[in-house]
């Protein structure tokens, strides 16, 4: 452990530093909840309706008062958002919400928000995936063969002499090395995806696409709460599923290891078994609590983020399909 912070420190204080840059955005929401007319990104010229915007929230009084000045029988024309100007508030808005916020107008243009989410999740996911490949893989086979990590770890469990501690750290590696597997691979991944999380969280209240569209008839802007309340199928029927592809996508693994080993007539030890394995036991509880906080908080947050969240849960579960095929073949 201590190895791996020196060997990588400079990423670990990076990362430390990018997820202190996303807590300190400002909320681009005004008190109803709409985001205010400053903080909105667009990619060409649009006339926006101005009940879909908050104007009396904006703090400069100097742009507030240029702002209503626009305002023209109750529509508000909003002008290009450069690169530049995006880059004055901040390396975050400029380098992670920006770009994003516009990739999604960009698309939605020639279809509609929903597809410019969906088309931004999937260039984000496999972007991703170029630069965290070995951390993905190493990160679905640590869960794959947690069965034989708790057959370790039961060998030494009464066992607190410094002799057996070291051979348990052995076996440990040698299990490592055997399926090429680097057990803090993962930190790169989450530390990567948190931060492109948020500038998600804030592209999609801020593109103007997401902001004024809609998809299939359903408001992106509007939150699953506020759905529920209104009992907007549609609305439901989209949380629910990402609560359902969130909880495959964290399980597949398992499932695709346990229906392989059927498949290859593998006999399941006595130590596999989930039945009183802590192990087994903890990483199922922490999948509820996870799940737990997902519902949560997107609850709250906008329509788009739920839909962005289910389309890349299903992009996690194809990922995790190809890439146990890949393992499997190897």
């Amino acid at each position: 452990m201590k190895q791996f912070l020196q060997k990588k420190a400079k990423l670990v204080f990076l990362c430390m530093l990018v997820l202190l840059t996303c807590t300190a955005c400002a909320n681009p929401r005004g008190k109803d909840g709409k985001t205010r007319a400053d903080q909105i990104i667009a990619s060409e010229e649009t006339t926006i309706d101005v009940n879909q915007i908050n104007v009396s929230d904006i703090t400069d009084k100097a742009l507030k008062k240029e702002i209503k000045k626009n305002i023209k029988d109750g529509k508000y024309t909003i002008q290009p958002t450069t690169f530049k100007n995006s880059m004055s508030h901040g390396w975050f808005d400029g380098l992670i919400v920006w770009p994003i916020a516009q990739i999604i107008n960009l698309v939605s243009a020639k279809t509609d928000a929903g597809v410019g989410i969906i088309v931004t999740t999937l260039l984000i996911q496999m972007l991703v995936f170029v630069f965290t490949r070995k951390s993905q893989m190493s990160t679905q086979r640590m869960q794959e063969i947690q069965p034989e990590i708790q057959r370790i770890q039961d060998k030494y469990k009464d066992k607190t002499d410094e002799r057996s501690k070291m051979q348990m750290a052995q076996e440990m590696q040698n299990i490592y090395q055997k399926y090429d597997i680097h057990p803090f691979g993962s930190m790169l991944v989450t530390f990567i995806q948190l931060p492109i999380m948020m500038g998600m969280y804030y592209a999609t209240m801020r593109a103007v696409s997401v902001v004024s569209g809609s998809f299939i008839g359903i408001s992106l802007f509007g939150t699953p709460i506020e759905g529920i309340k209104a009992l907007n199928i549609p609305c439901i029927i989209i949380y629910v599923l990402m609560v359902i592809f969130y909880i495959v996508s964290m399980k597949l693994p398992q499932w695709l290891k346990k229906w392989q080993d059927k498949k290859d007539n593998v006999k399941v030890k006595k130590y596999a078994q989930n039945d009183g394995n802590p192990m087994a036991n903890s990483m199922n509880m922490y999948m509820y609590f996870m799940t737990g906080m997902i519902c949560i908080m997107y609850i709250s947050w906008p329509m788009a983020m739920s839909f962005y969240w289910l389309v890349s849960s299903v992009i996690r579960v194809a990922q995790s399909l190809i890439l146990h095929q890949i393992m499997n073949k190897k």
